[in-house]
Order: structure tokens, then C-alpha cells, then sequence
């Protein structure tokens, strides 16, 4: 198929094959390809829009930042502080991962993801490690693993499914296994049950799955989270949804 008429599947939100075209769209070698689609953005309404940008960001995580950005700041209708103050948004919203700024490097994302990890404001810490799970990038790992000790059972969870996204798209490296699987394991004491699955979850990924089986053996698990590990250990795990519309279907690096 044409990227022409990719274009017009992905422009029509009903489209039941949307999805196929926006992976074919990011996969694409056409030359101008890039400038076709920043053409499109312009008038187009938020559901087109921020799909449109993250195609973007998806070819070309190095390219200007500003084609997205703008996008938050135009919304507003208003000049000046209110300007700057929407374009902020665009770090501490979750819409801003439709938009792909996580995935645009030139936006140090990682930073601004950095400093609402220490908020004291719950959702900002929500939003940033929902971010930095996003963001593919080696650098959030440690940021991730922080997270995995907050006082925050809840966030602690999705730091844990944060893992598993960041080393579906290549991001954990050998290097940085026994810090994850360290803050992982401290996870499997909880008496939160969904927390204990998805730390279990994250551990059973092929980089850590070791140190789960070990655990599994040496320790003195609680018979419920022994048999959320044995589950685990058999790869039935709670499924990674998309976080958004063109995101990759996780299975863990099977």
C-alpha cells in the first residue's frame, strides 16, 4: 500500500486497520515522507494531530522538538506565560506520550521527567514514570528503579510494568540487571498482591528471569506470592497495554 494511502487510514479515526498504518507509516523509507506528514498536522484535530506528531517522533527521535510542542501551546490561544506554561503541560500530561514527546530526545524528556519524580504531588510522579517508560532510553532506568521504592504502592507497580516497556524496546542493559532486579525482588515482599505481579512480571523478562527462579528456590515466599512467581516463571503474566493508538504489542522479548 501507498503511504498516500496510509495517510488517508490514519486521518480517518474510525478506520479499522488504523493501527497497521501508523506501524507502516513509522517503517516507511519514502523520501519526503517527513515533510508530507508535518504538512498534515497543521488544522488537523487532536485525535489526528498527536498521532501525526508521534509517527514523527517514532522516524526521527533527534529531529527539533518544536512541531509537538507547538501543538500544546497553540491550544491555548493565548501569547506569552500561558504560552510557555501549555508547552510544559505537554511533560506532565499523559497526553503528551500520543504526542511522542518522550521519545524526542532533543526535549530532554528525561530531565523534566527527572525533577516530577521527587514531586511531592502524586500524579506527577504517576505521569513521570508512565514517561519515562516511554522515553526507550537507558538513561530512565536508574530514574525507573528509584520509583520502585516509592512510599506509593500503586507507583511502585507501574514502575514495575515501567521495566518491562523499557526493555521491550532495548533500554535495560547487562549492566544495569542486578540494580532492576534488586528493587524488583524488594517489590516481591509486598502485601500488595497487584504490585508482587507485575514485580514478577518485570522479573520474568529473559534479562532477570534467573534471579526470579532463584528467589522462587531460596526463599521463604508467602504461598500467595510463590504461586503469583510459579505463574510467572510459566510466562503467564498480566498483558502490557498500548499506551498509545500505534504502540507495539508486548511479549516481553519472547
Amino acid at each position: 500500500m501507498s503511504t498516500d494511502a496510509a495517510l488517508a487510514a490514519v486521518l480517518d479515526v474510525d478506520s479499522p486497520d488504523r493501527r497497521a498504518h501508523i506501524r507502516s507509516l513509522i517503517d516507511s523509507t519514502e523520501e519526503g515522507l517527513d515533510d508530507k506528514i508535518l504538512t498534515l498536522i497543521t488544522g488537523q484535530r487532536p485525535l489526528v494531530a498527536s498521532v501525526l506528531c508521534r509517527i514523527l517522533a517514532e522516524r526521527d527521535p533527534d529531529r527539533d522538538p518544536s512541531y509537538a510542542l507547538d501543538l500544546f501551546a497553540r491550544s491555548s490561544g493565548k501569547p506569552g506565560m500561558v504560552d510557555a506554561w501549555m508547552r510544559r503541560q505537554a511533560y506532565r500530561s499523559p497526553l503528551g506520550l500520543g504526542y511522542g514527546i518522550p521519545r524526542l530526545r532533543r526535549a530532554s524528556p528525561i530531565e523534566h521527567y527527572r525533577r516530577d519524580l521527587s514531586s511531592w504531588m502524586v500524579i506527577r510522579r504517576f505521569n513521570a514514570v508512565l514517561s519515562l517508560s516511554d522515553t526507550a532510553d537507558p538513561a530512565a532506568v536508574p530514574l525507573v528503579v528509584k520509583a520502585l521504592r516509592d512510599r506509593k504502592w500503586w507507583i511502585r507497580a507501574d514502575a514495575a510494568i515501567a521495566i518491562r516497556r523499557l526493555a521491550r524496546d532495548g533500554a535495560v542493559a547487562p549492566e544495569a540487571a542486578d540494580s532492576v532486579a534488586d528493587a524488583l525482588v524488594a517489590c516481591l515482599r509486598s502485601l500488595r498482591p497487584k504490585l508482587v505481579e507485575h514485580a514478577a512480571a518485570a522479573l520474568s523478562i529473559p534479562i532477570f528471569r534467573d534471579r526470579l527462579a532463584h528467589e522462587r528456590r531460596s526463599s521463604r515466599l508467602k504461598p500467595r506470592t510463590a504461586a503469583i512467581v510459579d505463574a510467572a516463571l510459566e510466562g503467564k503474566v498480566p498483558p502490557l497495554h498500548p499506551i498509545w493508538e500505534g504502540d507495539i504489542e508486548s511479549v516481553d522479548g519472547e
